[in-house]
């Protein structure tokens, strides 16, 4: 097993056998190629994952495939290539998806060595009924809904949802499930529809016939969804166009950007990947158009202020207008009081409401976009019977509702965990949100420049005093950094990565911004922290772990888990570019997250991790941070 940088491709090489996980996503669809040839995940924004299972069984000349044949797996953007070979001829496994087609495409390309080749293979799958019926009582339960589940369950038998075209060229094979739900193929002939149940056609074969020298492929077009809806895309229809989806899907990756600073093969498919990741997760729902967090968070779909403010540091240097859609949808979601929730769904309603960072992310979110661009016009964009700018306004001064004669937000209440560190409870101040706020005071003071010149001042004044306040209650000379929050009755004064926020605000002097970034070396990169047990791999997000058991809950009960210690990829790459503004060295932060999860096979950038427990999510958009790194090199892009 090893893995090469090629193109700004991450290419694995590997026994056929050995899955490798790559995850993708266009407007509409997620989905995740096994390495195999397989699908292992599919789902559709506000739907549910379709596929339990999913296998493809081939055969050269009558010979089934041997799984321990070598492989190489090229993974860039929305495609996935397997590169193989029998002693009879040369397989090539083709899997990509374009912007906005509801539909995955595969091309099982057969070269003939030196005789007559026979090649079949045989795909099988099993339905997600338990994801179906989990989110149908979840997420989608009404008398309509369940109505056309019984429908769907005993009029299967009835009428017959199973249905088979000849369409010349290929067949299609389409499955009418319960609710509408469908599940279609069209696959190039000839193949044949092999096993069915009483719900659907669940086997298939395909074969090509070959002279030798000869090359020929089978085309499959997988399309599933719901009819009547944004979903149903006809497979029949996407099959004549399979080489113009292969070139757009083709198109995207020669297309995405990849800046000067990437002067190293290593370097562009880490920014490919990167890029990507953030890019793949914008999604359009009518007026709603934003950026989700990750692969499951798409039921409902949903943005969150957090993760959307990381999330488009690397989308802003080349598609802004998404950035300027992403604040927009943001807005719209805000509480007609001015309370800002974790994150605003497809229908603008909110999901986890009132949180402490939320409010301070729309304002900088707003500011960093305007001074980027230049555009201006975004102030003066309507919302409600005001603006955008009016609406960062009436946010942060929600937010400051809970001030106190400090200048500093005073988190109330004994259990308070809402910011995006929401497995710890942390009460009093606390840095990171004070941070936020801070820089939040200082963006619309900028903002309000030409605007209203009174009002700027006064939020410019109010932003030194938030300055002021954090560095005299919070540093800790003793410590050497902020520590991580406090209150009259406790400290919590282990050194957390996202006070890092303070370096990269200002917030801190050069002398500690250099005390603090020293010791974020010693004790967070764990290569150097010689206390901790898991060796060398990555950034802990705080060190030492926390030390009163009754301040984390679930995954941050342990520690190295969650926010108790495990690497996030983001807060890493953040802390490597406030390195970076300093002239330190910055590659460990930045690159040691990424090659550890290559090594264990996490091929698409993931939540978050540590050794001794279970990965977050893949795909997830605000680890893309550090293409925003790369994108900015000159460390002035908080200037």
């Amino acid at each position: 097993m090893k893995t090469n940088y090629e193109n700004g491709a991450i290419v694995h090489y590997d026994d056929f056998c050995s899955r490798s996980f790559y995850d993708i996503s266009n407007n509409l669809l997620t989905a995740q190629f096994d390495g195999m040839g397989g699908i292992s995940k599919y789902a559709v924004i506000n739907k549910w994952d379709f596929i339990e299972c999913y296998y493809n069984q081939m055969s050269v000349n009558g010979k089934v495939f041997d799984l321990y044949s070598t492989k190489k797996v090229t993974m860039v953007g929305k495609r996935m290539i397997i590169e193989t070979e029998t002693d009879e001829a040369f397989i090539t496994i083709t899997q990509f998806t374009d912007d906005v087609t509801n539909a995955i495409f595969e091309e099982f390309c057969v070269t003939a060595k030196e005789d007559d080749v026979k090649f079949e293979n045989v795909i099988n799958f099993g339905l997600n009924m338990t994801s179906y019926l989990k989110n149908l009582f979840n997420s989608r339960f009404s008398a309509g809904n369940v109505a056309r589940l019984v429908y769907g369950t005993i009029g299967a038998k009835i009428k017959g949802h199973k249905h088979n075209e000849d369409r010349g060229d290929f067949i299609v094979i389409r499955n009418r499930l319960i609710e509408n739900w469908c599940f279609d193929f069209a696959v190039s002939k000839p193949a044949y529809p092999l096993e069915t149940s009483d719900m659907y056609t669940n086997q298939f074969s395909a074969e090509l016939a070959l002279n030798k020298g000869e090359s020929k492929s089978v085309k499959i077009v997988l399309s599933s969804g719901t009819y009547n809806d944004f979903s149903y895309f006809d497979v029949a229809e996407l099959m004549p166009k399979f080489d113009e989806y292969k070139a757009k899907a083709n198109e995207y990756i020669e297309k995405m950007p990849v800046p000067t600073s990437c002067n190293t093969e290593f370097l562009k498919a880490y920014y490919k990947s990167l890029y990507n990741c953030s890019l793949s997760m914008y999604k359009e729902m009518g007026d709603f158009k934003g950026f989700l967090a990750g692969i499951v968070y798409q039921s409902p779909a949903r943005t969150y202020f957090r993760d959307g403010y990381w999330t488009i540091l690397s989308i802003l240097p080349n598609r802004p207008e998404l950035v300027r859609n992403e604040i927009i949808t943001l807005a719209t979601g805000v509480d007609k009081d001015g309370k800002c929730p974790s994150a605003v769904k497809y229908n603008f309603k909110n999901w986890w409401g009132n949180h402490y960072d939320s409010p301070s992310f729309l304002a900088i979110m707003l500011y960093d976009y305007v001074m980027t661009t230049g555009d201006r016009s975004i102030l003066t964009e309507k919302w409600r019977k005001s603006n955008i700018l009016d609406a960062a306004r009436m946010v942060v001064e929600k937010l400051a509702e809970c001030v106190d004669d400090t200048g500093l937000l005073y988190k109330g209440g004994e259990y308070n965990r809402r910011d995006w560190c929401d497995n710890v409870f942390r009460s009093g101040y606390c840095t990171y949100d004070e941070a936020l706020f801070q820089r939040a005071l200082y963006a619309l003071g900028q903002l309000y420049k030409g605007v209203d010149d009174k009002l700027s001042a006064e939020y410019l004044v109010r932003a030194e005093k938030v300055k002021n306040a954090i560095n005299d209650i919070l540093w800790s000379p003793e410590l050497g950094y902020y520590v991580n929050y406090k209150d009259e009755k406790f400290v919590e004064d282990n050194l957390s990565i996202d006070t890092v926020v303070c370096v990269l605000f200002g917030i801190a002097d050069e002398q500690k911004a250099l005390s603090m970034l020293k010791n974020m070396e010693q004790k967070l990169e764990s290569k150097n922290n010689h206390e901790q047990k898991a060796g060398d791999f990555g950034c802990l997000s705080v060190y030492p772990f926390y030390k009163d058991n009754k301040t984390v809950v679930i995954k941050s009960s342990l520690p190295y888990y969650y926010h108790n210690g495990g690497d996030w990829p983001y807060w890493s790459a953040a802390y490597a570019y406030a390195k970076l503004m300093y002239g330190m060295d910055y590659e460990y932060p930045l690159t040691r997250w990424f090659t550890y999860n290559i090594e264990k096979k996490n091929f698409t950038p993931v939540e978050f991790y540590a050794p001794c427990h279970p990965d977050g999510s893949l795909l997830q958009a605000w680890s893309s941070v550090g293409a925003f790194v790369l994108s900015y090199p000159d460390g002035k892009f908080f200037d």
